[in-house]
């Protein structure tokens, strides 16, 4: 029994040095105090630095309708309402140019910028650029060249414009680089304004999303340009869920695409489905209201805090 205890206390003694040794041999190897062992995360928030913000921006809208405000006069449309979101969530001063033109296709943009030396100095000063642009060019392939039942036809027609409208939009945007090669640019999607009253013509909802994958992946060309693709919200409006979009594909009346090749016969089958979307101006069923301008300033807000280079100070 004694010979048992003795070899315990041997056991005891040998794990006690054991551990002696290895904290011994630590601490030489790593010397350190208790402050850094008990602090750490303290030293290094005192070592970081926070990059200082812009306390004022320029903001300057190109594009067309969409960028004009048309359908929300009271608040000028997302231009206006961004500048008072940046000044009451960022409490920034913001300075805004709107060159938004009503109609106005890529190479009218791209024009009047090349007419307007004012326009030009803005563009060059400006540390944001919004951009719309599209939609009167699909307009003018849909309004003008697709006169037939002829799907196939139809659809190499959209395709032969859509090469032309990415050379045009290529154009656009080497412009605006080359005016200021700084400057944060987002872009908006355009979207369906007729879906809920005519859900069942796919042809046209095709279309727009065949001409916003072909923006899209023409602004992902150019450095620091941000797409914003607002186009499924702002086409359903209310009708949000699978079960609302049953419904109202269930209740539209078939149409076909040729009816709806012009502005008159579009306005003339609206009023007769009558129905309207949330987001959508009552006064011409195309633009958006004040409601749906704040789904652009919304989406242009968030876009603008994820890639915030344009509001730090250099």
């Amino acid at each position: 029994m004694s010979k048992i205890k003795e070899t315990i206390k041997v056991v005891l003694v040998v794990a006690v040095l054991a551990v002696a040794v290895f904290f011994g041999v630590n601490y030489l190897m790593h010397p350190h105090d208790e402050a850094t062992t008990t602090k750490p995360t303290t030293t290094k928030k005192a070592t970081q630095k926070t990059t200082p913000h812009k306390s004022s921006i320029n903001l300057v809208a190109v594009g067309d309708s969409l960028t004009e405000g048309v359908g929300d006069e009271s608040e000028g449309g997302y231009v206006g309402q961004i500048k008072q979101t940046l000044a009451k969530k960022q409490d920034l001063t913001v300075k805004t140019t709107n060159a938004g033109k009503s109609g106005d296709r890529s190479d009218q943009i791209l024009a009047r910028i090349n007419k307007s030396k004012a326009l030009q100095q803005k563009i060059a000063k400006a540390d944001v650029l919004t951009v719309t642009v599209g939609g009167n060019d699909l307009l003018q392939t849909l309004e003008g060249s697709i006169t037939s039942n002829n799907t196939a036809k139809n659809n190499a027609t959209v395709a032969k414009a859509q090469t032309l409208y990415a050379t045009k939009l290529t154009k656009l945007f080497n412009k605006l680089q080359s005016l200021n090669g700084s400057a944060s640019i987002f872009v908006f999607s355009i979207y369906n304004p007729i879906y809920v009253n005519f859900p069942n013509v796919t042809s046209i909802t095709h279309y727009i999303s065949q001409w916003n994958d072909q923006t899209q992946t023409t602004v992902s060309q150019y450095k620091h340009t941000y797409f914003m693709d607002i186009n499924w919200t702002m086409s359903h409006g209310q009708y949000k869920t699978a079960a609302q979009i049953r419904k109202l594909k269930r209740a539209a009346s078939a149409t076909t695409l040729t009816s709806l090749t012009s502005a008159k016969a579009i306005n003339g089958a609206l009023a007769t489905e009558n129905k309207t979307n949330d987001l959508i101006s009552t006064s011409d069923n195309f633009h958006p209201n004040k409601r749906g301008y704040r789904v652009f300033t919304s989406k242009l807000y968030q876009t603008m805090m994820t890639h915030d280079a344009w509001l730090l100070k250099k």
